[in-house]
């Protein structure tokens, strides 16, 4: 059984031009996002094996909240260059080349990709559009990463920084 959550990063900056989109930082209600996603996955006891994250400062910055608050061991977060802007067909590359002794990945990187890459693993149409800071989590009865198929993941919860409150 493999689980693979996919997380957009938190609410940014404003984008202003492509020369300085990758530097783009959380702006004050981002870093809320981020901090409230964190204590919806501790509050889960999601034990992630392993984050995968864009380097891109927004993503990154959203996926260390999530580290953190679970207390995370840096050998478990790995930034993946190819995540940034990636289209489904990167991601799920992406997703099918993670280590078999994982079962619990999560996923962190940017629109529209990682709504592409829910769409593709469920079949779930209502992820045409993932908001900002949102948490899709999916399983799949499968042993390796590699024999990740269209369709072949059930989708186990849809959590957003509101949820907190849980």
């Amino acid at each position: 059984m493999k689980e693979l959550w996919i997380l957009r990063h938190a609410h940014a900056e404003p984008y202003r031009d492509e020369a300085t989109d990758f530097a783009r930082q959380l702006d004050p209600r981002g870093e809320s996002e981020a901090t409230a996603i964190g204590r919806l996955c501790v509050a889960l006891k999601l034990d992630f094996e392993r984050i995968v994250a864009s380097p891109a400062a927004r993503t990154r910055a959203t996926a260390e909240a999530v580290a953190t608050a679970l207390a995370t061991g840096r050998h478990r977060f790995h930034e993946e260059p190819g995540i940034y802007l990636a289209d489904r067909k990167t991601l799920v590359a992406l997703v099918r080349a993670l280590p078999a002794g994982c079962s619990r990945v999560l996923l962190v990187g940017h629109n529209p990709g990682v709504s592409r890459l829910a769409h593709w693993a469920t079949g779930d149409e209502r992820f045409d559009e993932i908001r900002p800071a949102t948490l899709v989590g999916t399983r799949a009865d499968i042993d390796l990463w590699s024999d990740a198929d269209q369709g072949l993941f059930e989708r186990l919860k849809i959590l957003r920084p509101e949820d907190s409150a849980l």
